[in-house]
Parts: structure tokens; sequence; C-alpha cells
């Protein structure tokens, strides 16, 4: 059969060539359609080009906007421009975008449009590049470009007609995946505004529960869903995905505890890609602690998300798969967005349950009925009692109470008693809790070395002392004056071992008690001089060393009353003033404290350091009225100061 006249001459090899390029465009345009998932799809796409045409490297360029963005590069040179922008129509890729056809650059380093996109600084020089446009009915997805053959030939126009039709092919596959990316992104908006509809709902705090875990498999993939609540410092499991009931003596119920605990001390989200190949020395310590859990429950994959908000934690959330790696970043942001809901679904039930006579609200219309049928006089007299009582509750105030954490007890002031010479003590004169005066003896070391020497010193003062005088009565005042310089230096030193004999009577360097524990054990003990060997402190007066919430801390100023109970002495109360409030925080784990001290007046000894008090300091006077809506009020300006935009 003849040629068509309209159509160049075809020979037979040539026809069977465009046969078979066309089959490859088939076969490659079904495998672009055989998947939605844009991030999956773009390097298959790619790879598929670059093989098809075969090129060396090149890059793809998908269009965000007015720019197009190097999503992925194959190439030294290339490898450069991932996250690179450049505007649709400015640069040699923004300007193929927006044609209709592909175009050859058989020199590179020759062409201004592509000279900007070349590394000059790399020994290899792309000489011949290729690229096409990715667009669906005059709308630009993106661009493909490709470079040297791997053959070592330049790019003809066979592969020019290849590469459009595989860019054709692949803007239509991109297009749909982002068209089915942004829908799936909008179900998954709208189905989470729908959980926080119905979770938000209501206020009754084991229905949300159960409504989160089970309205989560709309939106996720997983087995085992659950969520637990915080409570006294470990995980309590409350609602699973797909049970009404949770039986907590349940063995699976006890190991999935475990794991949430583990996860609410974290105090972050953690995934768990696989069991069996953990990516992360996090996920390393997970399988190391729960390993023969995991196994047992059959667990490849989990995510765990801690529920906190501003005021701390409030349990876990978390999703766990048979299969590794249950859950792409998407579903993963989505949990994130689902947990955060939960936790302001919790806190709101938490405090509705805390405000006082929450439950006798639905009866308050049948009592009013009730009140406005009774006579006038009567009424006038419940007003009248209205009025007194919501005076008294407004107007009287008297100061409020702020409690603090773990007061304890220490002397006002320390001294350390230290010998002036080394010994073995001889001998303990005090007691633990002794009252001693200063200067009082503590201790006595042995001396006896030290008085065998000034015995012997005094004999050779006197034999000086003797030999002076029978030189002097010989008339020998050169003998005379040695035996008197002798004399004068024995006495020197009898003085200082007189002063060494004192001092191996340790004292008391101020007045106190004896703090150190069991003073007569020391005897035998061979202190050296200088060293530590008992402790005084002043107990007439105590310092109360207590920590006050961060809540709370702004109310407490120094000067103010402190009234304090001990366990040994419950019937007596005991008062002090705060000296100190801190401005750092001692601990900020689960709640914030500040250090508090206060001093505490102990004429009869009644209280001794390191004794446990209970302790309230006495703030700036307050109503009823503020006392009852304290709290309900801080949660509502929170709440409000959140929900703003």
């Amino acid at each position: 059969m003849p040629d068509d006249p309209g159509l160049p001459p075809t020979s037979g090899d040539g026809l069977q060539a465009e046969v078979e390029r066309l089959r490859l465009l088939q076969s490659i345009s079904q495998e672009f359609a055989s998947s939605l998932d844009f991030d999956e799809l773009l390097p298959n796409v790619f790879n598929t080009v670059l093989s098809a045409v075969g090129a060396q490297g090149g890059s793809i360029w998908i269009a965000e906007g007015d720019m197009l963005r190097c999503r992925l590069a194959l190439g030294s040179a290339s490898q450069k421009l991932v996250g690179k922008e450049v505007p649709i129509g400015t640069g040699f890729v923004g300007d193929v975008a927006r044609k209709q056809r592909s175009t050859i650059v058989t020199d590179a380093m020759q062409d201004p449009r592509f000279q900007d996109r070349v590394d000059r600084s790399s020994t290899m020089i792309t000489t011949t590049v290729m690229a096409a446009p990715m667009l669906v009915k005059g709308e630009t997805v993106g661009s493909i470009q490709v470079n040297n053959k791997v053959t070592g030939d330049i790019f003809d126009e066979n592969d020019r007609q290849l590469l459009e039709g595989l860019a054709s092919s692949a803007a239509i596959a991109l297009r749909n995946a982002q068209l089915h990316t942004a829908e799936k992104r909008a179900r998954d908006l709208a189905l989470l505004l729908e959980i926080s509809r119905e979770i938000g709902s209501t206020l009754d705090l084991d229905r949300i529960l159960h409504s989160v875990v089970n309205l989560a498999t709309r939106a996720l993939t997983f087995d085992v869903g659950a969520v637990g609540m915080q409570v006294k410092g470990r995980c309590e499991i409350r609602a699973i995905a797909g049970r009404e009931e949770v039986d907590e003596k349940d063995d699976a119920v006890r190991r999935l505890a475990a794991r949430g605990s583990w996860a609410q001390e974290r105090g972050e989200a953690f995934y768990l890609t696989d069991r069996d190949a953990p990516a992360s020395d996090a996920e390393h310590a997970f399988v190391n602690a729960f390993g023969d859990a995991l196994t047992t429950d059959d667990v490849r994959s989990g995510l765990y998300l801690p529920l906190a908000d501003e005021e701390g934690g409030l349990g876990v959330l978390f999703f766990e798969a048979k299969q590794p790696d249950f859950a792409g970043e998407t579903q993963r942001e989505i949990a994130g967005i689902l947990a955060n809901q939960t936790a302001v679904a919790l806190r709101n039930a938490e405090l509705y349950n805390q405000v006082p006579l929450v439950d006798v609200l639905g009866g308050l219309a049948q009592k009013k009925r009730k009140l406005l049928a009774l006579p006038r006089r009567r009424l006038q007299v419940y007003a009248a009692a209205a009025v007194l009582a919501l005076a008294a509750v407004t107007l009287i105030r008297w100061p409020l109470r702020v409690s603090g954490m773990t007061p304890t007890f220490r002397a006002t002031t320390y001294a350390p008693v230290r010998p002036f010479v080394s010994g073995v003590v001889e001998r303990s004169f005090v007691r633990e809790g002794t009252e001693v005066a200063r200067g009082a003896p503590l201790l006595q070391l042995r001396a006896v070395a030290l008085r065998a020497d000034r015995e012997a010193t005094v004999a050779a003062m006197a034999i000086a002392e003797r030999e002076a005088a029978t030189a002097s009565a010989r008339g020998d005042p050169a003998t005379e004056r040695l035996h008197r310089t002798r004399f004068a230096s024995l006495q020197r030193e009898a003085s200082l071992l007189d002063e060494e004999i004192a001092a191996t009577t340790v004292r008391a360097p101020v007045a106190g008690v004896v703090l150190t524990p069991r003073p007569e054990e020391l005897v035998g003990a061979r202190p050296e001089a200088g060293e530590t060997v008992m402790i005084l402190g002043r107990t007439d007066s105590l310092e109360l060393d207590l920590g006050v919430r961060q809540r709370d801390i702004e109310r407490v100023q120094v000067g103010q009353a402190l009234r304090l109970r001990v366990d040994a002495m419950p019937q007596r109360t005991f008062e002090g003033r705060v000296i100190f409030v801190g401005q750092l925080p001692l601990q900020t784990e689960k709640d914030v404290y500040f250090p508090v001290r206060a001093l505490v007046p102990n004429e009869d000894g009644a209280l001794r350091p390191g004794m446990v008090a209970h302790a309230k300091v006495l703030t700036a006077p307050a109503s009823v009225l503020t006392r009852v809506f304290r709290a309900p009020t801080r949660w509502a300006r929170l709440l409000w100061w959140r929900i703003m935009p």
C-alpha cells in the first residue's frame, strides 16, 4: 500500500520503530496510571523516563504556583539543583515548562538559557541536554530535563518525540495524583472536623474516650487502638477500639498500659516503624524494654501520642499494627491533630466535673417555679437572707492559705568544729543534741607526749638557771650569759608546749546544739589538724524550706505569716514568717514548684532539724466567692485565650 501523501514517507524500519515507540508509551502510561500516590509516582516517572530515553542524568521540576521546584535529580551537576526554584518562563527549564514541545540543546555550555544551571567547577561538562514540558490542557504541571545519552551519542528527533510522549503521560498521571492527594486531604480534614464535633459535643469523660478510639478507625488503619488516662503517675487503659468494656486484669491490657506509661513519661510523640528493624535510638530502647510483649501481642509497628496541654499530662493515645510502618507521614499528622483535639476535650470534661453544683443545674428551673409560688412576705425574707449570704461570701475576707510541698526544717546556722592540732581523741564531753556555750569543751585529745616534753623542758630550765647562778658566783660573766640565754629559749619552748597542750581540748567556736550523730564514738579516732570532727547549729530558730505551685507563687510575699504542724505534735500549731521567695523552679516534670523559705521560732526546742511539716502560707485575704470560683475562672481565661484567633 502506498504511503499517505499527506505524511512524510515512512520506511518499513521506521514504521516498525514508530510502532514500538507507541507500544512503549502505552505500556509506560499504564504503569504511570497504576498509582495515585504522588510521592511514590514521582521517582517512578523520573527513573522510567531516564531509562526509556537512555539518559545518564537529568532532573524533574514540579510547578508550585508560578515557580518550578526541582524535586529529583541525577548526575553530579544536576543533583545540586534539588530544592532549587525557578520562575515559569525564566531560564532554560522555566522557559521550556510553558512551551508545547521539547527543546534540545546540543552544547549546554554555549546556551545562555542553561549556563546558570551548569556546575562549571565540575570536570564533567554536559554536552547534550533535552527538556520537555509536562502540560495538561495548557496548565503547567512541571518540566523534565535529561542529559547525556548512555551510548555517548546526541539525542535525535526520535528521542525528542519519545520524551514528549513520556512527558505528556507523566503530566496526566502526576496531575491525577495531585488531585487525588488534595481530595484525600480534604476528606481527612472533613473527617477530623466530624470527630472533633463528636467528642466536643459531650462532657462525659467515658463517652469521649470511646468515641476517640472508635471514630479513629475511619481515618487511620490499625489493629489495636486505645486511650489511657494518667492516674497517679501511671497509665490506666480506659477505652479500646471495638470493645465496650476494658478488663484491667487482662494480661494484654496490662502490657498495653506498660507501653502507655513509657510513652507518657517520654512526653512526646513516638513512632515505632518496625519492631524487627528499629530505626533510631528511641526505637531501640523501646524494643529492648518491650520486645517480648510486642512479640506476644504481635505488634510490628505503633504510634504513641501523649495527651497533654498547658496544665499538664492527661494520658496517652496509641495505635498499634501487625504490619511494619503502618502509618505514613499524612496519617501521623492526622493522628497528631486527633490527639490535640482529644486533649482539649478531656481537659474540658475534667474541669467540668470539678465545678461545684454542676449536678444540680438541671433542677434549678423547677426550684425557681416553687420559689415564685411562695407568699410575698416569705419571698421578701428569703431575698433578704440571700442578700446577706451574698454579702457574707463576697465582703467577708480572710487570708487565703496556700499549701507548701514537702516542708523540711534545717538549722538556722551551721558551724564546723575543727581541732588545731592532730591527735587521738581521748574523751568526748558532749552527746548529740547537747546545748553548749561558746568555748565549752567538746573533745579531749591525748597529750601524754606533749606533757612529757614540757616536763623535760622545765627540768632543763632549772638546770640552766642553776648553772647561770654558779657562773655568777665564780665571776664568769660569759658563761652566765650563755646559760641565761639557754634558759630564755627553754622558757619560750615551754610556753609553746603549754599552748599545744591547751589546744588538745577542742572547744565550741559558737554557742549552739551538737548536730553530729553519736559524737562519743569519736573516742579513739585520730583527726588531723583542721579536719571537721563535729557540727554545731543554732536551733532556737529554724528555717523551713517548702515548695509552692506556680499558680500560687504570685500570692506569696516576703513577710507573710506561715502556720504549720508536725506529725510528732499534731495538736500544736507553730507560726513563722516568709523570708525568701525563689525565682527558679524546683522541678518542672509534672507541676512547677518554686522554693519558699520561712523562719520559725523554736525557743523551747520542740522542733528539730529534718522534721517534715505540714505548712500553709497566709497570703492576701480572699472571700468565699473568690475561693470557690478561683479554679474555674483560671480555666475559662486559659480556654478563651486558646480559642481566640
